[in-house]
């Protein structure tokens, strides 16, 4: 028993809310995998990458269920805010449990509801992985890169045996694999920055000591031939390094500093400001960003900075200071515009969420929209073109690692960490030839250079499409209140089995001029020529088609020849294409419950897209690129993206679907129970085993089948199915099957307890036979032997050797 003692003075001491199942998992190895080979098996590395996105609690379930598969059971010794884990070979579960308990010891079997031990845990769908090369640095020493820019990466290495990173190095990735070139002369090199107008690269670095900081230009990174333009040294290897047209500015500590190049890129004038020293903390390196009217900004305090700008060589205080922890570190400009986009805190549920915001630098006013699943600690940058990217910090698996914003159509494309085969993302960068690169970094290896295909594609296919919320704020600038600003009343179009919703408004068809503009407002009517084909005699005869425009809401009518009934209801969800009506509708088009693009669509004609729901028709083209092979359709392809077309037509009834679950009245005698719990030992026998009652239970049929509620197995299936229950109560059991049973076996893990209740774990008494009457018993002549699961056996002993049946227990 010392060895126990010592077990639990030994435990695993972890936080039930730190990190994901891999960082867990990654702290049993430490402490087991000498001892328990069975822990680096790849099953685990599987059960890592399927439950990342889930709660850590299910996480660590799933990792006592996969090793209960190898023979050892994961015990949990506290109750409270935090995880002991102590690990037991199979063998010695029953000595230690009645040891802890005799000890008054808190302890807990860590295995999943509704797998039986032994049981592999249950598998999750991680997500689409994203299709890659994969290229990594096959030599002996070891690299971390800390910034991409341009066509490089930039960071450090050290050889495999040494502990310190200190020298500088950079990875040419239009070379693949990438090819590094490494430098002893650069320390702390770091922070790349590149123009596109200058051609040029910056980076940071410091002294040997790391005391003084320097900065690095150079046209080419891989030959290592850096210009040093420092005005001062700085103290430490700068941080900040913002391009503003030809010029370079830098920020550490207390100074912010403009570096203008000449167009050849060489240094032509270098000023410094030396800012106040941050009372709130003095390591904060200076923010530094640019509106979209070239004027640039800069703060170096922690805490509700003050802002500084510049504007035509001039530097003067800014009219406002930086809200709370905001930092200009994490800003960009909004082009054409004096405003920026900034990360910005917000309270959320029991912790700060981090939300983009949008800010007027002249006038104060802005507007924010929630980053839902990105977490704390993000970094905001350009991409490219329209998109912007949010970059979480890659600390949670269950937080998405990045996300791609485009600030015109709003729409959000999501980077998560299952996409990666659970390698952290650390780096995503798109080089000067429009290749997509994303470096991972992956245990035992070190940094993994991935170069996605078809990496736009992929994002829209591999996640449900999203769109970015903006909420407007009535304050202005830095007086925000610490709450996201009340959602503003969303404008639908949605369409049902039997109705169309516009704006509130219901319509149900078949759809009229006058049903409409009651509601809509007065349509503008145009008539339109064209002409068709005959698909007999292949002739073409002029047409003119009369449509109804609501030109502000972006709908158009297709109007019948009666002109007064509309056949097809169109809303126009974007710019492209040529259309009589004048603008999109600004708002969202959804299907039932989702927006129109989750809907299952088929495809039409190769090009196009549609649905059916109800007796209406939806034809479109779901968003997304045009396959080269249907280039020199482009336009048309876009076109027809641009509109979602709703047709009705009068559906044809159906006959009646058959109810497989219906029970009808019984024709023949059947037989009686007295304890429900035997008549379920008794259909375990006749339904599944002989295969004599029919349907056989499914539990999931049985829920799809259910018309009076929604019977939801996956939240309501850890305690027994009311409605199923009562199906089985009223199940009548023909009295001619009787004579069939000679022998129950009752077992926790027999397939009728798992459809009432199809997440019982087997560890109560929820289906002990403790009570039986000879009566129903007597109805069984041929039963012999009974193996009897009960928690009062004695109850039930004394009657079932009076009816001469054999019973062994459990």
């Amino acid at each position: 028993m010392a060895e126990f003692k010592q077990i639990i003075d030994d435990a695993l001491d972890i936080l039930k809310f730190d990190g994901a199942v891999q960082d867990t998992l990654a702290e049993l190895r430490e402490k087991w995998g000498a001892q328990v080979p069975a822990l680096l098996d790849e099953r685990f590395d599987a059960v890592g990458v399927q439950y990342m996105k889930l709660s850590h609690e299910k996480g660590a379930a799933a990792l006592g269920q996969e090793l209960s598969a190898f023979g050892w059971a994961l015990y949990n010794l506290d109750d409270e805010d935090e995880y002991l884990f102590a690990l037991i070979p199979e063998e010695e579960r029953s000595e230690w449990e009645r040891y802890c308990k005799k000890q008054g010891q808190y302890c807990h079997l860590m295995k999943q509801q509704g797998r039986k031990w032994g049981d592999h845990a249950k598998e999750q769908d991680p997500g689409k992985l994203m299709p890659c090369e994969e290229y990594i640095l096959q030599d002996e020493y070891d690299y971390f890169f800390n910034s991409l820019a341009g066509d490089f990466a930039a960071g450090e290495w050290k050889s495999s045996h040494s502990e310190e990173w200190k020298y500088g190095c950079v990875a040419d990735l239009r070379c693949r694999p990438p090819k590094v070139t490494r430098s002893k002369s650069l320390y702390q090199f770091g922070h790349l920055a590149y123009s596109d107008q200058a051609g040029v690269y910056a980076a940071s670095g410091a002294s040997a000591s790391g005391q003084i900081g320097k900065v690095l230009l150079g046209k080419n990174p891989s030959t290592l031939n850096f210009f040093e333009p420092s005005p001062i040294g700085y103290e430490g290897a700068p941080h900040s390094l913002r391009w503003v047209g030809n010029s370079l500015w830098v920020g550490d500590p207390t100074n912010a500093t403009r570096i203008e190049l000449t167009d050849r890129g060489t240094c032509q004038d270098v000023k410094n400001w030396i800012l106040p020293e941050d009372g709130w903390s003095g390591t904060y390196h200076c923010g530094i960003t640019t509106d979209g009217l070239g004027r640039v900004y800069f703060s170096n305090e922690w805490y509700k900075g003050q802002i500084y700008r510049w504007e035509n060589g001039k530097v003067t205080k800014h009219a406002f200071s930086l809200d709370g922890y905001d930092h200009l570190s994490e800003a960009v400009p909004v082009p054409g515009t004096g405003r920026i986009y900034i990360i910005h805190a917000v309270s959320g549920k029991g912790r700060m969420e981090e939300c983009l915001l949008e800010l007027d630098m002249d006038t104060g006013r802005c507007r924010i929209a929630p980053l839902p699943g990105m977490g704390e600690g993000l970094k905001l940058r350009w991409f490219t073109g329209d998109w912007l990217l949010v970059q979480g910090n890659g600390e949670i698996l269950s937080d998405d690692f990045a996300q791609l914003i485009n600030r015109n159509t709003r729409e959000v494309l999501r980077i998560r960490p299952g996409m990666f085969g659970g390698e952290n993302m650390q780096h995503i960068g798109i080089l000067t030839d429009g290749t997509v690169v994303i470096v991972t970094r992956r245990d035992r290896v070190g940094p993994v250079f991935r170069y996605p295909i078809d990496f736009w594609g992929f994002l829209r296919t591999a996640n449900k499409p999203k769109k970015l919320e903006w909420r407007e704020y009535k304050e202005v600038y830095p007086n925000l209140p610490i709450f996201l600003p009340p959602k503003a009343t969303e404008r639908k179009v949605v369409l049902k089995k039997d109705s169309l919703t516009i704006l509130g408004s219901v319509f149900t068809p078949p759809f009229t001029m006058s049903q409409l503009a009651e509601k809509l407002g007065p349509a503008r009517i145009v008539l339109q020529n064209g002409t068709r084909k005959s698909p007999i005699t292949g002739r073409e005869s002029p047409y003119t088609q009369a449509l109804a425009l609501w030109d502000e809401l972006g709908l158009q009518g297709w109007l019948d020849e009666d002109e007064q009934t509309i056949k097809t209801i169109g809303v126009r969800v974007a710019e492209q294409g040529e259309y009589a009506v004048r603008q999109p509708f600004e708002g969202a088009v959804w299907i039932g419950s989702k927006d129109y693009r989750e809907a299952k669509w088929k495809d039409f004609a190769g090009f196009a897209h549609t649905f059916t729901l109800g007796g209406f028709t939806v034809y479109t083209r779901l968003p997304g690129p045009v396959p080269e092979e249907q280039a020199t359709q482009r336009a048309k392809l876009e076109a027809l993206s641009a509109m979602v077309q709703i047709s009705w037509k009068e559906p044809e009834k159906k006959a009646a679907k058959a109810q497989k679950y219906k029970l009808s009245k019984p024709t023949e005698p059947v037989l009686t129970f007295a304890s429900f719990n035997f008549k379920l030992a008794v259909m375990e026998v006749l339904m599944y085993e002989k295969g004599l009652l029919a349907p056989k239970l499914d539990a999931r049929e049985f829920a799809r089948e259910y018309s009076r509620r929604k019977i939801d197995i996956d939240t309501e299936g850890y305690e027994p199915i009311p409605e199923i229950r009562k199906w089985l109560e009223q199940y009548p059991v023909p009295e001619r099957l009787a004579r069939s049973v000679t022998e129950i076996e009752m077992d926790g893990g027999s397939e009728i307890y798992t459809q009432l209740c199809p997440f019982w774990d087997g560890e109560d008494g929820a289906f002990d036979l403790n009570t039986i009457t000879e009566a129903e018993l007597r109805q069984f002549p041929n039963l012999k032997q009974i193996t009897l699961m009960s928690s009062k056996p004695e109850q039930v002993l004394p009657v079932l050797e009076r009816c001469g049946i054999k019973a062994d227990l459990l």
